[in-house]
C-alpha cells in the first residue's frame, strides 16, 4: 500500500491566510492537543498559495515534524540547517519563526527548531512503546477537512493499527476519517492514564474523502512514521547547542549565550527572574558547536570593559577576539597562535578564559594532557608566554576520566579559582586562587 500512496505534505496548498487545519474527522475541542502546531511554508500573510504541514511541540524550543513537509520533491533528501522556504510555526497563540530543521535519514521524522521557545504549551513525549496491530489511534492535524480547503481548527479522527514495523505504522481511518494534504507531520496519539502520548507523525495517505481528492477515491489508509523509540534522538538532537553564562550586556549577571547548531549565536539576557527571548548577536558558527570540526568559541571579557567579548578558537590554531559592541561582535583581532591541537581536549590538551590575575580582563589559561596548567597574561592586545600555576591534571582533559576542570571566582576577590569536578566520586572541590598558584582545595559540593 505504502508505495502507491499520495504525499499528504507540503503539497497541500493554501488558497487564504489562516493555512490549513485538520484530520477530515470532527473539530478538536478548544484547548484539546494544544501541542499540536499548524506550519506553513512559503509567502506570507498577504499570499495567495502557501504550503501546509502539521507538528507536535515535544520541547519548548523544538517541534517534531515529517521531514518530507520540507521539499518540493517527494522523497527527495532534506538538508540539514535553514529550512529552505521560510517557515512558520503557529500554536498557544503564538507564531514563531522555523530556524532549523534536523531530518532522520531512517523515517520521513524532522526535528524543527524554533526562533524563541513557545511559552503557555506544554510539550507531549514520545510514547515508551510502540503501536500495536489492533489499536485505536486519535490522529490530529491541520489540513483539509472533507468540505473545506482551509478549515479554521484542528480536527481529530480514530485510527486502527493495521501494522506496524521497525520504522513505520499501517493504519485505517475509521467512519470515513482520512489524513489529508496539510495534515502530514501531525500526531498519532495514545490514549493512556487520562492523557495521550505521541506514537507516531502523519506521513502519507490515499486522502480518500478529503476535500479535492477524486470522487472515486475511497481509501482512507495512511503510513504514519514511528517516533517511540526516538526519545534518545530528540534529546541528543536538544543537546547539541552549547550554553554559555557570560555577561554580556554589562549588568553584572550573567546571560545566557546559546550558540546553536545553524550557526546562530543567541543572546538571552538576565531579566533577574527570567532569561529573556533572546537576540541574534552572531551567524556562520555552525561549524564550530563541538570543537571537532573548524574550532570552538569562547565568550569572556577580554577587553575588560565588563562585557563578554566572542573568542575564535580556529583547529588552524588561530586565537581571535571579537570584540562586544554592544548588540553584536566585531569582524575580530588576531591575539594568539599554535592552538591547533587544543581546541577538543583530545589531542595535547584543552583552553580556558577566565580572569586568573584579576585585572578586569581574561586570561588564556592552558590544560596540556601532560597534566600542567599554564596561565597566559591578558596583555591587552595578546596573550603572554605563559606561567606554571598547577600540575597533576592529566586525567582531567577530556571530561571521561579523571573529571573536569572549570574557572571560576568562587571567592567573590575577583580572581577566576580552581573547580575540579571528580569523575568517579561527583564531588566538586574549589581550589583557592594564591595569586601565583591554586590551594588544596575546598570540598564544596557532591553532585
Amino acid at each position: 500500500m505504502a508505495a502507491a500512496l499520495v504525499c499528504a505534505v507540503a503539497a497541500g496548498l493554501l488558497t487564504a491566510a489562516p493555512a490549513a487545519h485538520a484530520v477530515s474527522g470532527t473539530p478538536a475541542a478548544d484547548g484539546a492537543h494544544a501541542f499540536t502546531a499548524q506550519l506553513r511554508m512559503g509567502g506570507d500573510a498577504a499570499t495567495t498559495a502557501a504550503r501546509g504541514c502539521s507538528g507536535v511541540l515535544v520541547h519548548q524550543q523544538w517541534l517534531l515534524t515529517a521531514a518530507s513537509c520540507f521539499t518540493d520533491t517527494p522523497g527527495s533528501t532534506v538538508p540539514a540547517g535553514r529550512p529552505a522556504a521560510k517557515t512558520t510555526a503557529t500554536l498557544g497563540g503564538q507564531t514563531v519563526d522555523v530556524v532549523e530543521v534536523v531530518p532522520r535519514a531512517d523515517r520521513d521524522v524532522a526535528l524543527a527548531r524554533l526562533a524563541r521557545p513557545v511559552t503557555g504549551v506544554t510539550p507531549i513525549a514520545p510514547a515508551a512503546s510502540a503501536a500495536v496491530a489492533g489499536e485505536t489511534l486519535t490522529g490530529a492535524g491541520f489540513g483539509r477537512t472533507k468540505t473545506s480547503w482551509v478549515p479554521d481548527r484542528l480536527h481529530t479522527g480514530d485510527f486502527r493499527v493495521d501494522a506496524v514495523d521497525a520504522t513505520t505504522v499501517s493504519l485505517t481511518g475509521q467512519d470515513g476519517v482520512s489524513v489529508c494534504m496539510g495534515d502530514t507531520g501531525g500526531p498519532a496519539l495514545r490514549q493512556k492514564d487520562g492523557g495521550v502520548e505521541l506514537v507516531a507523525l502523519h506521513s502519507r495517505s490515499w486522502q480518500g474523502g478529503c476535500y479535492g481528492a477524486p470522487a472515486s477515491e475511497v481509501r482512507t489508509g495512511a503510513v504514519d512514521s514511528r517516533v517511540d523509540d526516538l526519545g534518545g534522538w530528540i534529546k541528543e538532537i536538544r543537546n547539541r547547542d552549547r550554553i554559555t553564562p557570560a555577561d554580556v550586556d554589562g549588568d553584572g549577571k550573567d546571560d545566557l549565550v546559546v550558540q546553536h547548531t545553524n550557526g546562530d549565536v543567541v543572546v538571552h539576557r538576565n531579566l533577574g527572574a527570567r532569561f529573556d527571548a533572546g537576540r541574534v548577536w552572531s551567524t556562520g558558527w555552525g561549524r564550530f558547536v563541538d570543537g571537532k570540526d573548524l574550532g570552538r568559541l569562547y565568550f569572556a571579557d577580554i577587553t575588560g570593559d565588563g562585557k563578554a567579548d566572542l573568542v575564535v578558537h580556529g583547529t588552524d590554531g588561530n586565537i581571535a577576539v571579537r570584540k562586544n559592541m554592544g548588540t553584536y561582535f566585531d569582524g575580530g583581532t588576531h591575539w594568539s597562535a599554535g592552538w591547533g591541537r587544543f581546541v577538543d581536549g583530545s589531542d595535547l590538551g584543552r583552553l580556558y578564559f577566565a580572569d586568573i590575575t584579576g585585572d578586569g580582563k581574561a586570561d588564556l589559561v592552558v590544560h596540556g594532557t601532560d597534566g600542567k596548567i599554564t596561565v597566559r597574561k591578558n596583555m591587552g592586545t595578546y596573550f603572554d608566554g605563559g606561567t606554571h600555576w598547577s600540575a597533576g591534571w592529566g586525567r582531567f582533559v577530556t571530561g571521561a576520566d579523571g573529571g573536569r576542570l572549570r574557572f571560576g571566582d568562587a571567592t567573590g576577590d575577583g580572581k577566576a579559582d580552581l573547580f575540579v569536578h571528580e569523575a568517579a566520586s561527583g564531588n566538586v572541590s574549589v581550589r583557592k586562587n594564591m595569586g601565583t598558584y591554586f590551594d588544596g582545595g575546598t570540598l564544596m559540593i557532591t553532585i
